[in-house]
């Protein structure tokens, strides 16, 4: 078994408290007491909390797209792999109880000057995007379809996002399991 370590115990207090109740509430002495740390055993890591913050948005970008990767290894064509996406979308809102998306609520809480910030949370969506474009254009659909590949690139996008805040509101996975659904019959 793997010894737990001083940047490990601090990422994972910051995952889950700035998941939990945000980033702005959460204070670095919280962090410090809940992750059983020293104050310059955190500052050995982080110069400050915005620096913490970005290591968290990397370290959720890895752990969200290998988890995305692992969940549809066993999908094999790319409408099966675009309701992997649903479907991975939904396993993570019941595992984290319905709470949303952290991308969403980090670029709510943070001032526009924190540039690398959005650019973080940018780069995400636009990979998960990119995913999407990459898996609508393997459909080799008839170009005589209703939608265009872009078209249903954004439809499917917006499905995805909009079905998690929804999620959010309503504490149910209802709206992606009809978005799924939905996207099943554009296709």
């Amino acid at each position: 078994m793997k010894p737990v370590v001083v940047l490990d115990k601090i990422m994972e207090t910051a995952d889950r408290l700035f998941y939990e109740q945000g980033f702005n509430l959460t204070g670095i002495n919280q962090i410090i007491e809940e992750a059983g740390i020293s104050k310059p055993s955190l500052y050995n890591h982080f110069k400050s909390k915005n620096d913490l913050l970005l290591a968290y948005l990397d370290r959720q970008y890895a752990i969200w797209f290998a988890g995305l990767d692992t969940f549809s290894e066993s999908y094999d064509t790319p409408l099966e792999k675009i309701m992997a996406l649903f479907d991975f979308r939904i396993s993570r809102q019941i595992a984290r109880e319905y709470k949303g998306c952290a991308w969403n609520k980090i670029v709510n809480e943070v001032p526009r000057h924190e540039v690398q910030v959005f650019e973080n949370v940018a780069k995400f969506k636009n990979d998960m995007r990119m995913r999407i474009v990459d898996l609508v254009v393997r459909l080799n659909r008839p170009k005589n379809k209703l939608l265009t590949d872009e078209e249903l690139v954004q439809v499917i996008y917006a499905e995805l996002e909009s079905g998690v805040m929804v999620a959010h509101l309503t504490k149910s996975h209802t709206a992606l399991e009809n978005a799924k659904n939905i996207i099943r019959k554009l296709v």
